[in-house]
């Protein structure tokens, strides 16, 4: 008896996966979404935009995005580096380019209040010192692919569209860390932006993330979280968007690549950071990821118990293809549209390390309430 039990909850868990990636996958295959796919005409509407980048000791790689920003194919736009208390030289070199590029502002914190975690408080001052209502967000770290990436985003900044997410993938290296750090981007970010399509969007990323500035300013910025580290980008998102001011933009050409974490331990703490904000979700998301995770887990776990059993081997093969051939579709489809390839013949070895990351992070991310941004 107990061995049906745990059949029919694998069971279970493999259709609510099954129903879970359909939808998610027809939301990527709708026509409205092929429209938002073509890269944007180079005349745009000249409205401006205000690009903040806040920085902590990101000399490196400033001295990389720098150039790319001031190659932007638009007429009208500002950018606003945010030099959070760096003591690697960031603020020379600033002051040096700011000379040289007057499209280059610059905000220099000296410290950061106790009460306000995270980057909020740099970020806060970068949003409020722009000359724009339209804001483009992104990181240090962080290439954009074209020099149509403001255009594209800025684009689909119009009425009624507040808030404007983007996608980043991270830059393709050798080695299974990196092959799974763009697994769980490419499976998150098909989520999100699949969500955000029918309707229910729940998060974006603050490394390819647009809004107004009025309606940051509206909802009185990020008061609402001060106390948590992350959040900056996804909670706010999280709070603000809805299917009526939210769209989305994920053509190549308007996206950003970031530079990937090299060691398993830097990737730890990263997603510690990430994952931590998830309990500060609105209820509805909290409840539908959870179950999205908890049948994850529930399939490994089934699976384990029961190979051991009675059941016939066709019975439990049946179940693993039906599972992995409906993510196969879903994620094979996101790679499509996204143009971000992966080697989807690892999806088994993917799928379980997937498993181990939300039961090892997930737990220790709910726990956590001192991680720093940098």
């Amino acid at each position: 008896m107990g061995l049906w039990i745990i059949w029919g909850i694998w069971m279970l868990a493999i259709l609510y996966l099954l129903v879970f990636f359909e939808k998610a996958r027809r939301a990527l295959t709708h026509k409205d979404y092929d429209k938002k796919n073509i890269p944007p005409p180079q005349s745009v509407p000249s409205e401006g935009v205000s690009i903040i980048v806040c920085a902590h000791n990101e000399l490196a790689n400033l001295q990389q995005l720098l150039p790319l920003l001031y190659q932007q194919n638009y007429d009208n736009y500002e950018i606003i580096v945010v030099e959070d208390c760096s003591t690697d030289g960031s603020l020379d070199f600033l002051l040096a380019e700011k000379s040289k590029n007057p499209k280059l502002r610059i905000v220099w914190l000296r410290h950061r209040p106790r009460h306000i975690r995270g980057k909020k408080y740099a970020l806060s001052l970068g949003i409020r010192a722009a000359r724009h209502d339209r804001l483009l967000l992104t990181d240090a770290d962080c290439r954009p692919l074209s020099d149509i990436w403001v255009a594209g985003m800025a684009s689909q900044l119009k009425e009624p569209h507040q808030i404007v997410l983007g996608y980043s993938p991270y830059q393709p290296e050798s080695g299974l860390l990196n092959t799974y750090i763009r697994y769980e981007t490419l499976l998150t970010g098909g989520m999100y932006l699949s969500a955000a399509l029918n309707g229910h969007p729940y998060m974006g990323v603050g490394r390819n993330l647009a809004y107004r500035k009025s309606l940051f300013m509206q909802h009185k910025g990020f008061c609402q979280h001060l106390h948590i580290t992350g959040g900056d980008d996804d909670l706010f998102v999280n709070r603000h968007a809805t299917a009526e001011n939210t769209t989305t933009v994920t053509a190549k050409s308007c996206q950003v690549y970031s530079i990937p974490k090299t060691s398993w331990r830097q990737y730890y703490r990263q997603k510690i950071r990430h994952l931590s904000v998830g309990r500060y979700y609105k209820k509805k998301d909290q409840r539908w990821l959870g179950l999205f995770s908890a049948s994850h887990f529930i399939f490994w776990i089934g699976l384990f118990g029961l190979i051991p059993g009675e059941h016939e081997p066709i019975f439990i093969i049946s179940g693993l293809m039906t599972k992995w051939f409906s993510q196969f579709l879903f994620l094979k489809t996101t790679t499509t549209k996204l143009k971000d390839p992966i080697n989807l013949a690892l999806l088994p070895i993917l799928d379980f390390l997937y498993v181990i990351y939300y039961v090892v992070l997930g737990i220790r991310a709910l726990s956590s309430n001192n991680t720093e941004w940098n």
